[in-house]
């Protein structure tokens, strides 16, 4: 599926809009993301559930960075699975492994909202998570320059 097709698609079933977004929004969800980062590691050792949760928020941020960046914005639908699907495609088959982690990390997500005696997180998960994350959020940044080259951002 090409990339206008795919767009089309989201655009028709409302889970993406156009919408031109500022350089400052885009750089205060990178920032927010590393913040997230940077707080799952310091909670490694204490919650491994808080810190899976916080690595799983760092990559949300991200990937909302990189859809903003595209021009669009999630509508209120399916928000968390709609910058998944969105991400996955744009990055494509090269981070095909990571961005399956991404949405795993999702599902689980749901788990600790909504029915958190189903789930039952170790510290090698949390600490995966964890590297996940940060693979991730470079990977978002560099694609996020390199969509907008001329920009010097704050990240």
């Amino acid at each position: 599926m090409n990339s206008d097709k795919f767009l089309n698609e989201y655009l028709e079933k409302k889970l993406i809009k156009r919408e031109k977004i500022g350089v400052g929004q885009i750089e205060k969800l990178i920032q927010a993301a590393e913040s997230k980062l940077k707080a799952s590691e310091k909670t490694l050792a204490i919650d491994e559930t808080c810190s899976y949760e916080m690595a799983y928020n760092a990559m949300l941020h991200a990937a909302r960075a990189f859809v903003f960046i595209k021009g669009f914005r999630p509508t209120t639908n399916f928000q968390h699975k709609t910058v998944v699907g969105f991400t996955e495609y744009f990055l494509g088959a090269e981070y095909k492994a990571l961005t399956a982690k991404f949405d795993y990390m999702r599902k689980n997500r749901n788990k600790f909202i909504y029915e958190p005696w189903k789930l039952n997180l170790s510290n090698t998960d949390a600490k995966n998570a964890l590297s996940s994350a940060t693979k991730f959020i470079q990977i978002i940044k560099k694609e996020i320059r390199k969509e907008n080259p001329q920009q010097q951002f704050k990240f």
